[in-house]
């Protein structure tokens, strides 16, 4: 009996180290594989950077705990600062037996700079519920006059105005054919996140589609709404200084 209980206990402490080893070398692996991510496009690199997760307010950041961010990508994309990063969150339960239970949630991040600070505007999938009973319980979204834009998408916005302004018939076509991440406009940045880490192929998707979105956002919204002249993105009135640093540091952007 003891001999069987010793052996079970030994077996358990390989498994335990097995596991930390896998872990250990998946992480390395995976930050290698930023690294030269990021010299093949000439950005910069750093393996965590957790500062960041307070820089956004909405999803998925500002909830849980123990925020973590790493493998931070940083530097220029087609005229823009980005910034790309997996991100995690722990949230906690507790049975009836007094048991706790973390849940490590994860999420990979793709962040474009604007031109200009635009209103709070949230767009993503409706979720498994529909949008029938979220309303029901008064999180109303956004209708447009495409009934298979509002099966696929729920549109938030603080200004209903500025909603309609931005999904026109054109962003409504781009998003079904390749909506495949949530995003949001806040203030000066355009944040992108989908469920799971990402890889780089994905960066480079998820980039390219919130230029889509930025690129299809009518000149005349930029100018009524952020001031800002779309032909050459220079402001057509004193703006704030930019929360994105031109030429982010050798450490990583620096976000206030």
């Amino acid at each position: 009996m003891q001999s069987s209980t010793l052996l079970y206990i030994l077996l358990a402490i390989v498994v335990g180290v097995g596991l930390v080893y896998f872990n250990y070398y998946r992480a390395k692996k995976r930050r290698e594989m930023f690294a030269g991510f990021a010299a093949q496009h000439g950005w910069s690199y750093v393996p965590a950077n957790h500062s960041l997760a307070g820089q956004w307010a909405g999803t998925p950041f500002r909830t849980g705990d123990n925020w973590r961010v790493k493998n931070v990508l940083s530097g220029p994309y087609n005229g823009h600062q980005m910034v790309a990063f997996d991100y995690s969150y722990q949230t906690h339960t507790t049975n009836g037996k007094g048991q706790r239970r973390t849940t490590t949630h994860n999420f990979g991040v793709v962040v474009l700079q604007l031109p200009g600070a635009l209103p709070h505007l949230e767009v993503t999938h409706e979720g498994i519920f529909g949008g029938a009973v979220a309303n029901a319980f008064g999180f109303r979204d956004i209708q447009f006059e495409s009934d298979q834009f509002n099966r696929a998408f729920r549109v938030k916005a603080d200004d209903e105005r500025f909603g309609h302004a931005v999904v026109t018939p054109r962003m409504m076509e781009l998003l079904l054919a390749r909506g495949e991440i949530g995003w949001r406009f806040e203030g000066n940045s355009l944040v992108g996140w989908d469920n799971g880490a990402h890889n780089p192929n994905e960066v480079l998707n998820r980039l390219a589609l919130l230029e889509q979105v930025a690129l299809n956002v009518p000149p005349y919204v930029w100018r009524d709404y952020a001031g800002v002249d779309p032909r050459g993105q220079q402001p057509a009135y004193p703006q704030q200084p930019s929360a994105y640093p031109q030429q982010p540091p050798a450490g990583g952007p620096t976000y206030p």
